[in-house]
């Protein structure tokens, strides 16, 4: 059966409708440059999606690594119609060597510390249309979600055709486009987002497509074939809230029904269980688990709680609200590095936004 069945529900449905390729390549392959080593997390500045920012490489000790210059896409900001924005997520992706990032609507930049980027490859985007992608852990293959939105108007509904196409990433090559779908927009449709890469298989997070406010969470977490986009697994559903990040060791899933925090393998199989009455995050190797509270509307102090999945050692940080683990023992924040056990905080030079880890392979 085709993996993501986004959509009946929504009225999509599939498509048999072939899409273009993306209409310019480069013709010579950059340099790839030093291998990145250590674990970094990424952090998108600033805060303002209408200002020029910049992807920076932070360390655990909360100094920057890298930092390079990213220009904003061109996506309108009602693409969806009737006022509604359409979802996306940071232009980000990790192999286990580099780290990438589409620069503006259509370039693939290979960011080489500490402030240079380099051209890798193109993918298509303008005012109505959007890619997400993720490069493969040895770097020889990306695979490309296109979003575009027709019909897109003050009252008038859009539709978003999807497109999951797969291609060597330096020349285009063996280029295979292995999913198509084309649905109305609106508030329960969603969209794909390429997230990592696990033993050759696509790891997609699944988002609300149209939204009129922030997204926390992807409803779900598809595993398909990277070949023809055969579903191989799903986790998350309407009781279980999807966690933002992966990891090698998969992927969590708060049960709010059940006050557990659980995390399942690749393959969907149920690894962890931990119970806690808010959604958290299970460190990479599952041993502790991070509770981020408060930073919104009627609970504007943030603090993040971390301790051991049998509940001892907790440590609580005022002030700062965690995104995800760095490493076993630090976690990135907006604003800053939180450690553990110690709970040290370094503030990093400017807020912004998580855009990831590295390395990447899962």
């Amino acid at each position: 059966m085709l993996a993501i069945v986004l959509l009946t529900a929504c009225g999509g449905h599939a498509s048999n409708q072939g899409f273009p390729a993306s209409s310019s390549r480069l013709t010579t392959s950059p340099s790839a440059g030093p291998n990145l080593t250590g674990a970094y997390g990424l952090l998108l500045t600033p805060f303002d999606p209408a200002t020029p920012g910049k992807l920076q490489l932070i360390r655990p000790d909360g100094t920057v690594a890298g930092s390079v210059p990213i220009a904003q896409p061109s996506l309108v900001s009602q693409a969806c119609g009737d006022g509604a924005a359409a979802w996306t997520e940071p232009p980000v992706s990790t192999s286990n060597n580099h780290v990438y990032f589409r620069d503006g609507d259509t370039k693939i930049r290979m960011l080489v510390p500490p402030s240079m980027a380099v051209d890798v490859t193109t993918v298509p985007g303008g005012p109505t249309t959007v890619s997400g992608f993720s490069v493969s852990p040895d770097d020889q293959r990306i695979a490309v979600v296109v979003e575009e939105l027709s019909g897109a108007g003050p009252s008038q509904a859009a539709s978003i055709s999807l497109r999951l196409y797969v291609e060597n990433l330096r020349g285009g090559g063996s280029h295979a486009d292995i999913y198509t779908t084309t649905f109305p927009a609106g508030k329960p449709a969603t969209m794909l987002w390429p997230m990592g890469w696990h033993d050759g298989r696509l790891v997609l997070a699944v988002w609300a497509a149209c939204t009129f406010e922030s997204v926390p969470y992807p409803k779900a977490w598809h595993v398909v074939d990277a070949s023809n986009a055969d579903r191989l697994a799903s986790i998350g559903d309407s009781s279980c809230l999807a966690s933002v990040w992966p990891y090698p060791s998969g992927v969590d899933c708060f049960d709010f029904n059940a006050n557990q925090l659980k995390r399942y393998d690749w393959s969907g199989k149920l690894l962890t269980t931990v119970r806690t009455d808010q959604a958290g995050e299970l460190s990479p190797s599952g041993l502790l688990i991070a509770l981020p509270n408060g930073g919104g509307l009627g609970n504007p102090s943030p603090t993040t709680t971390i301790e051991r999945v049998d509940g001892s050692g907790a440590v609580t940080t005022p002030g700062h609200l965690s995104c995800l683990w760095i490493d076993e023992g630090h976690m990135l924040a907006e604003d800053a590095v939180i450690a553990y056990p110690s709970g040290a905080v370094t503030a990093l030079p400017q807020a912004g936004q998580c855009a990831g880890r590295f390395p990447g392979g899962l």
